[in-house]
């Protein structure tokens, strides 16, 4: 069993709600706890316990972490800056929950310092999944040199790797971009990385059919997050116009990247990794993931996933937490 702290910046695209479920539900990972980023880190933090909740997860602790960046200015005109969209929580969280943080610095090294605390305890055996902005990450390997050696290794969510594979604006490649500083820490830092980039994440994706299908197991996990699914995409309409695509970039799908990553750090059989090299680079202001096929190797990176089995293997992780609760409601 893998023990994990996922790290995440759950709210305004529901992957992270989604992969959270999928990490809360499988025996193969010991969730020793979850860490928010990025913009509002508490509120994150409260959308990350209902989730937990619903799972029947609350025994993992939630430690909200650092709202802002370690170094601005981010790149000109990003559409992830340091704030919030708008629909984080809604439908799940109470008005009272929504409102948003006054004061982002109050906890600004906790989930670090945490981070730091889970690692020293257990050298050689925790490892990360970081779906978000990497400051959290980053900051507590600078608080804590020593954190690169107690790290089993880093699963993160981003970069793009193969552009004739996906046609989407480099800004696109979020989490990277949310803290390119912290992002360099992490790659420099020597923890075993894997990674698993937007070229292949946006192969995995539920469909309008397939929401419709969940919200018929009329359960309080599913319903909640078909209820975030159908909240991001009216709240993410407008994307694809405000960094220039001439698509939409969702056309009602919602994609698994932060799922992906999960399994990406618990299972193999659905995906393949290859060892690459994968440099940090800035093109028009913008973090880049560059491969050198001529470089010393110094990442794992996922190069394919079988899209159809992996779709259904989340599907099947939450339709057995429905029914698991059915049965139990109905013996209750």
């Amino acid at each position: 069993m893998k023990r994990i702290i996922f790290d995440t910046d759950i709210g305004t695209d529901v992957d992270d709600a989604l992969a959270l479920a999928l990490a809360a539900l499988s025996p193969e990972l010991s969730l020793a706890g979850v860490t928010t980023v990025h913009a509002d880190a508490p509120l994150r933090a409260r959308i990350a316990r209902h989730i937990l909740a619903l799972a029947g997860r609350s025994d993992v602790p939630v430690v909200p972490g650092a709202s802002l960046p370690l170094q601005m200015p981010l790149p000109p005109n990003f559409h992830w800056m340091p704030r919030l969209r708008g629909h984080e929580g809604q439908g799940v969280l109470s008005a009272d929950e929504l409102n948003p943080t006054a004061d982002l610095s109050a906890t600004q090294d906790d989930a670090a310092r945490f981070i730091i605390e889970a690692a020293g305890a257990t050298p050689g055996e925790l490892s990360i999944v970081a779906v978000g902005a990497l400051t959290n990450v980053g900051r507590a390997l600078q608080l804590e040199p020593r954190l690169a050696h107690w790290l089993h290794d880093i699963t993160l969510m981003g970069g793009l790797l193969d552009t004739t594979h996906v046609t989407w604006h480099p800004m696109l490649e979020t989490n990277l971009n949310c803290d390119p500083l912290a992002t360099r820490i992490v790659f420099a830092s020597g923890v075993p990385l894997t990674v698993v980039p937007i070229e292949v994440t946006t192969q995995v994706y539920l469909t309008s059919e397939q929401r419709a299908v969940m919200r018929a197991w009329h359960n309080p996990l599913a319903d909640a997050l078909v209820t975030l699914m159908e909240h991001m995409l009216n709240g993410m309409a407008s994307l694809s116009d405000e960094v220039g695509m001439a698509n939409d970039i969702y056309a009602g799908r919602t994609y698994l990247h932060d799922p992906l990553a999960v399994y990406a750090s618990m299972a193999v059989e659905l995906v393949t990794t290859r060892r690459r090299h994968v440099a940090i680079e800035f093109i028009d202001d913008v973090v880049r993931t560059m491969p050198y096929a001529d470089r010393t190797p110094n990442a794992w990176v996922c190069e394919q996933v079988d899209a159809p089995a992996f779709v259904n293997f989340w599907l099947e992780r939450i339709q057995s937490h429905a029914v698991r609760s059915a049965v139990h409601a109905t013996a209750h």
